[in-house]
C-alpha cells in the first residue's frame, strides 16, 4: 500500500470512532447524557465520509480543526486545507468500503471537551481490491455554538510491511 493509501485508512478510520467508546452503564448514562450527542457527531462523520460527502464531513468540525497524519507535513487545519485533504481522500477508496476493527479503545468526555484514543485495523476496498491497514487514532471534541464538534484528529499508519494487501 502506497503511503497516501494509508493516510486515506487512517482518516477512514475516524470514521468509526462512534463504535469506539466504551459499553455504558446506565449510571453513567444518566450522568452524562452529551455522550449521546457525542456518538451522533461521530456518526455523522462515518456517514460523510463513506458517501464522500465533503459538506458533511466539514459540518462535524470547528472553524479550527486540525488533522495530522503519521509523517512529516502531513497537517491540514481549517476548512479549507481539510476540504482539499479528504477531496483527495476520497479518490483512494471505494465509497462505503470501510470496515473497522479494534482491539483497544479508551475515552473521556466533560462538560465541554472529550477525547478518544483507539487501535485497530481497518479493512476495505480500492478498485475491488481487498486493502487491510493497522492504525492509531486519537481525537478531541469540542463544545462550539452549543453542538459537539471535532477539534482534532490525529491517525498513524503502518505503510510497508505492516500495511496489508490482499
Amino acid at each position: 500500500m502506497n503511503r497516501r493509501n494509508s493516510i486515506i485508512a487512517g482518516l477512514a478510520g475516524i470514521t468509526a470512532v462512534a463504535t469506539l467508546t466504551p459499553p455504558v452503564s446506565a449510571a453513567e448514562a444518566a450522568a452524562n447524557p452529551e455522550l449521546d450527542e457525542v456518538r451522533a457527531l461521530l456518526k455523522a462523520h462515518d456517514e460523510a465520509m463513506n458517501s464522500q460527502d465533503i459538506n458533511g464531513v466539514l459540518a462535524t468540525m470547528t472553524e479550527k480543526t486540525a488533522v495530522m497524519g503519521t509523517g512529516p507535513g502531513e497537517v491540514w487545519s481549517g476548512p479549507t486545507e481539510i476540504k482539499d485533504a479528504y477531496e483527495h481522500f476520497f479518490q483512494d477508496f471505494d465509497k462505503g468500503s470501510q470496515h473497522f476493527e479494534y482491539q483497544f479503545k479508551i475515552g473521556g468526555l466533560g462538560a465541554d471537551m472529550g477525547w478518544l484514543m483507539a487501535s485497530g485495523n481497518i479493512k476495505g476496498m480500492k478498485d475491488g481490491k481487498a486493502v487491510e491497514v493497522p492504525m492509531n487514532l486519537s481525537l478531541t471534541v469540542t463544545k462550539a455554538g452549543g453542538k459537539w464538534k471535532f477539534a482534532s484528529m490525529h491517525f498513524s499508519t503502518l505503510t510497508g510491511e505492516g500495511a496489508k494487501s490482499k
